[in-house]
């Protein structure tokens, strides 16, 4: 039945569980209690709602959450890009520090093909 659709599936689910139905005492005089399949075959649906419920509700979580990871690292970002900007402005563009700072970020534009962070430096070998 894998070449069904998932609403195609629900329905076949509910469909062999109502089929069964007419047939339970056959299938039981033959050997076979089937009353507990049935019920949760034609039950199956409100199951399937309940846990398409639960996976939107989790989609939707996962998406707020990402939005706010997002924000928040957009906020650290402009609060050290403001922090570069006021030592430049207390020290002067030519302190140690201001041009350590700025280089931070200029030698990270460089690395962005090279994945989130910049690779290690290659270790020297020793006789």
């Amino acid at each position: 039945m894998s070449d069904l659709n998932d609403p195609l599936k629900e329905s076949y689910i509910g469909k062999v569980g109502n089929a069964l139905n007419p047939y339970a005492d056959e299938l039981k005089a033959g050997g076979f209690d089937a009353s507990a399949l049935i019920t949760q075959l034609t039950g199956a649906g409100k199951v399937i709602e309940a846990a398409d419920k639960v996976r939107k509700d989790a989609e939707k979580a996962a998406t707020t959450a990402i939005i706010n990871e997002h924000t928040i690292r957009e906020n650290f970002y402009t609060q050290a890009t403001g922090t570069v900007s006021l030592v430049e402005g207390v020290l002067g563009k030519d302190h140690a520090l201001t041009v350590k700072l700025r280089g931070l970020r200029a030698d990270l534009i460089g690395n962005q093909g090279s994945g989130d962070t910049p690779e290690p430096p290659t270790p020297t070998k020793t006789p």
